[in-house]
């Protein structure tokens, strides 16, 4: 096993170095960072203000505890404090001006790191390290879901920090094996931390209440005892989650968090808009299943193989905590969640991921699995699939961001004329990338191509010419074919070219 160990660990120092590249991008000053990612923009200043120390060290104490931004719990940007910090001692003030050094610590130690521990971990909860082959596969199958893939790229937030916390918990569970000793009491340090972190470690609860049912049903204890234990365990849950997030005992600071709580939660149910454009429910939720995630013919082999994982094989006791996590989560997500972030369902699909090679007994163990050869053949095939289509994806993920900083370099953000009607000259020793567009014809047409001057173009709200100025030629088709190739993606009822000529598809 201790090979194994070493190649998972491999397998996860090359995953954590694969992201470096791609997370160096995007953060060149904090304007780019301004224009390229929109949380990590607004969460910046606020962690920065955390370290710029103060007049005295009483203000300095207060500056790094009252971070201000409650939107996320403390443990989250203390963490993250202390992931730069050696970047404020280096640097001193002019830790400020290193950007790109910043975030990409954050990016690598705040969310690559916890999701690679996260994976790995619930790769060992389900093989055990013990098989080699099936480990290796569940670890592909899990690193390269598109929305993993994006979660781990320019995407600094607490999600893999609060998946962390439950996998861990489930953890300890499993090594406390209903004995409710001290690893019963891990878990509810893992699970306080979580909901510390990112409030979603509430809803851990099932699995513990699931986990104390198995102990009475076993008689490691009768209802007297398993109650008391019961209350230590959410004793220490709310001792980690109030020690961890100390404003939450002073009370003027506590109304205002518990002010934005409410506020964050009541546009998560309802949505950012006033318009009607958001619904819940399995239907709604689909699409974006499918995009990140999986179709739902997949989701089911997923819940299908976790049932089974359940009720035959070695790992019945993680398995049936994973779908006492997944159940209250999920509800919650389906019929109480208006907007859809892509990051939304992580803590759940990740699990119900885990649980897909539960039909393939280990190498070493006993268990032999009931199905027929022939339909675990067909299953090894849509693993195979699910394993490849979600590369494809996750490369797409990764090459759009890594081009996004060229992308945005390549021409001038300001177009060269307004859209009112004017016309504008453009010059012989300049390249442009030009759009066309036609709002007047079913159906709408777009074309995007490039040109030098001279000549001239102009634009209305219904028909005409904008050209931008670019770097060069490369940099003007560079930029036209990605701009086509995203305006169709999200106007598929337009006609759209690109600059080769063709018609997008």
């Amino acid at each position: 096993m201790k090979k194994n160990i070493q190649i998972i660990t491999i397998l996860c120092l090359v995953a954590f170095s694969i992201y470096i590249p791609v997370n160096l991008k995007g953060t060149q000053d904090a304007h780019m960072l301004s224009l390229l990612s929109g949380d990590e923009n607004i969460q910046y200043p606020y962690l920065t203000h955390m370290l710029v120390g103060g007049n005295s060290l009483f203000e300095s104490i207060k500056n790094f505890i009252s971070y201000q931004h409650y939107f996320y719990g403390y443990p989250f940007y203390l963490t993250s404090a202390v992931t730069i910090f050696p970047v404020r001692l280096v640097a001193g003030a002019d830790f400020l001006d290193r950007v790109q050094l910043n975030l990409l610590l954050l990016r690598q130690i705040i969310s690559v790191i916890p999701m690679l521990l996260s994976i790995a971990l619930l790769v060992y909860l389900q093989t055990g390290f013990q098989d080699l082959l099936k480990s290796i596969f569940l670890f592909f199958l899990l690193i390269t879901i598109p929305a993993v893939t994006r979660n781990n790229i320019w995407f600094w937030h607490p999600d893999a920090l609060a998946l962390l916390g439950i996998v861990t918990a489930i953890y300890f569970l499993k090594k406390d094996n209903r004995q409710l000793e001290k690893n019963f009491y891990y878990a509810a340090i893992a699970s306080g931390m979580s909901a510390a972190t990112k409030v979603i470690g509430a809803f851990f609860f099932l699995a513990v209440l699931l986990y104390l049912g198995m102990a009475l049903k076993e008689k490691r204890g009768d209802v007297k005892t398993l109650g008391k234990k019961a209350l230590f365990f959410l004793l220490i849950f709310l001792l980690v989650f109030f020690l961890t997030n100390p404003l939450l005992l002073i009370p003027q600071t506590r109304a205002q968090i518990l002010k934005i709580q409410t506020q964050q939660n009541s546009y998560v149910r309802e949505g950012w808009t006033d318009e009607d454009v958001y619904q819940t429910g399995l239907k709604s939720w689909l699409p974006y299943f499918n995009q990140w995630y999986a179709n739902g013919i997949i989701l089911l082999f997923l819940l299908a193989s976790l049932v089974y994982g359940i009720l035959r094989g070695p790992n019945r006791l993680v398995n049936s905590l994973l779908f006492a996590w997944l159940i209250p989560y999920s509800i919650y997500l389906l019929f109480f969640v208006a907007v859809k972030p892509f990051h939304y369902p992580l803590p759940v699909m990740i699990p119900l991921f885990s649980a897909a090679l539960n039909f393939f007994p280990n190498e070493r163990t006993s268990h032999s699995s009931m199905l027929p050869g022939s339909l675990r053949i067909a299953m090894a095939g849509l693993l195979l699939f699910m394993v490849v289509n979600n590369s494809i994806l996750s490369g797409r993920v990764y090459k759009e961001y890594y081009e996004k900083e060229d992308l945005l370099l390549a021409c001038n953000s300001a177009a060269e004329n307004e859209v009112n009607g004017a016309s504008v000259n453009l010059s012989s020793s300049i390249w442009y990338r030009i759009e066309q567009y036609d709002l007047t014809v079913e159906p709408q047409k777009h074309s995007f191509s490039i040109g030098q001057g001279p000549a001239q173009v102009s634009a209305t709200d219904d028909r005409g010419v904008i050209a931008w100025a670019c770097q060069d030629e490369n940099a003007a088709y560079f930029s036209a074919a990605r701009l086509a190739t995203s305006f169709k993606k999200s106007h598929p009822a337009f006609t759209v070219w690109g600059p080769d000529g063709r018609e997008i598809k």
